[in-house]
């Protein structure tokens, strides 16, 4: 076998190793805050950072992170920011308080956004532009394994050991992927005539910060509050000279006007549209599968799999065919297929069969894997080679930015709509608590991820009265999360209907 086509070949599986961490991470954790919450004494609240530290550093630093790739190489580049990624899970597996574990899942976001950007610019390097969208579907389809192993494994790991090991596992996945990378990844092209944009940089993280904590925790701070407000208003700031610095710095982390290329606008677009699905979409059905129908960890786990196990067999196949057609007619198909998505998620309901709920899951996890590869090939092709490390960030901070509002958003209307429901519901029915009784039911409102513990407190004939009407009302929550969901997906998708049209007359020309 000729040494070159080996290496490329061995290059290839060795980064998709480095990069399935944390494809995997992003996966895992929504099967084991259960346990998380049960062994540190986590809050609602606290679980929701666990979860978005992770996508806020993602969002944040993705395009500087691809950026220095750019700058520096991003073979070295992935190198560190794998190595960071591994120490940062070896210490979320032995925290001992949720704030230290917010602190690994911030450093886990951060090295991680290095993953998500170099990694994919070194497969393009290994490979010809003819043999890309190829090799794209592998890199996905090897880390989507990852996506669909990781709530089996978390839970599994729930089930039989802690989910301490859902961060262990991480490590010895890196060992073996820098094995098959050490002498076959070669180092890209430094741009050395090029900076990175620090300035930038200091006006996005504290917008996109401040814009996610204050959707977060409007709710709970109430939306006119001081902190709220002032939250939103440094957001607004810093985003306004984010603007006016990306305009005139002569590297910057956001290159605007990469917006006026179509086919480029068409993928951010694209991203969005399935990065705010996969946010509430990839939150919510553990919590209906495991609170709502009694499913045990691993089950759950299991119930997932048709969106993570669509998500790894689709983008090989996928991949093969953008190289002979281009990516509009799968990021097109996927766009619709999430709308389907959304609305058969609308209509669970406590007692939904098993057959029902796979095929709604089944329906995510193939618009999933028919955009995954075929957004990031759209904006790679929109771009010179050269720039592939910024045209891959850009993308993943607009998914990531629209995953984690679509998460604040969803889960705030999911949280107004079970309260208010459950209390109505209960006034309806005139059950009578004691000052006692109404503790709990107060405890089941603030977390209902905890139900069926508050509910064992109760004596079996006033728990047996609110478990029906808590089930009604958080499913109403649930419908209505993904009601707002259907609406984003919907306005993805005319997007990209009407990006497409631009794309082929700019093409014609």
């Amino acid at each position: 076998m000729d040494d070159r086509y080996a290496r490329k070949w061995r290059a290839l599986i060795g980064i998709s190793l480095l990069s399935f961490v944390g494809f995997m991470d992003y996966a895992i954790v929504n099967t084991i805050l259960p346990g998380i919450q049960a062994d540190l004494q986590a809050t609602v609240s606290q679980l929701q950072w666990v979860m978005n530290a992770f996508f806020m550093m993602l969002a944040m630093f993705m395009v500087t992170m691809g950026r220095v790739g750019d700058i520096y190489g991003r073979r070295i580049v992935l190198y560190i920011g794998v190595l960071a990624f591994g120490v940062a899970s070896a210490m979320a597996g032995i925290s001992d308080s949720p704030g230290i574990l917010i602190a690994w899942r911030v450093v886990q976001g951060i090295s991680g956004a290095v993953t998500f950007t170099c990694a994919t610019s070194l497969v393009t390097n290994a490979f010809p532009q003819e043999e890309q969208g190829r090799a794209f579907g592998i890199f996905m389809s090897i880390t989507a394994f990852g996506m669909a192993v990781g709530p089996v494994l978390g839970g599994f790991f729930m089930s039989f050991l802690s989910w301490r090991w859902a961060f262990y596992v991480n490590v010895p996945v890196i060992v073996l992927g820098f094995i098959l990378c050490h002498g076959a990844v070669s180092e890209t092209e430094r741009l050395k005539n090029e900076k990175v944009d620090w300035l930038g940089l200091c006006f996005l993280v504290p917008g996109i910060g401040c814009l996610i904590t204050a959707i977060m925790q409007g709710n709970g701070w109430g939306w006119l509050s001081p902190i709220i407000l002032a939250l939103f208003a440094v957001a607004i700031v810093a985003f306004g000279g984010f603007i006016l610095v990306e305009r005139r710095v002569a590297s910057p982390i956001i290159d605007l006007s990469l917006f006026r290329i179509p086919l480029f606008q068409l993928g951010i677009v694209a991203g969005i549209g399935i990065g705010g699905f996969i946010g509430i979409g990839s939150f919510l059905p553990p919590l209906f599968l495991m609170n709502i129908q009694g499913y045990e960890p691993y089950l759950a786990g299991l119930m997932l799999l048709p969106i993570t196990g669509l998500v790894m067999i689709l983008p090989p196949l996928v991949g093969r065919w953008v190289d002979s057609t281009g990516p509009l007619p799968f990021i097109l198909a996927g766009q619709f297929v999430l709308i389907l998505a959304a609305l058969g998620q609308m209509l669970f309901v406590d007692t939904s069969p098993a057959w029902y709920v796979l095929v709604a899951l089944g329906l995510f996890g193939l618009s999933w894997g028919l955009q995954q590869g075929s957004v990031a090939s759209a904006v790679t092709m929109a771009l010179p080679p050269k720039s592939s490390g910024i045209a891959i960030g850009s993308l993943w901070t607009f998914w990531n930015v629209g995953s984690t509002v679509t998460l604040s958003i969803g889960g705030m209307i999911l949280n107004v709509i079970d309260h208010s429901r459950l209390q109505s519901l209960m006034a309806g029915a005139n059950i009578s608590l004691t000052d006692q009784q109404q503790h709990v039911i107060r405890s089941l409102l603030s977390d209902p991820s905890r139900a069926e513990q508050a509910l064992s407190q109760l004596p079996s004939d006033i728990a047996s009265e609110i478990t029906p009407l808590f089930h009604q009302s958080f499913m109403d929550g649930y419908s209505g999360a993904m009601i707002f969901s259907a609406a984003l997906c919907a306005l993805t998708f005319l997007g990209t209907v009407i990006l497409s049209r631009r794309v082929r007359a700019a093409a014609a020309d």
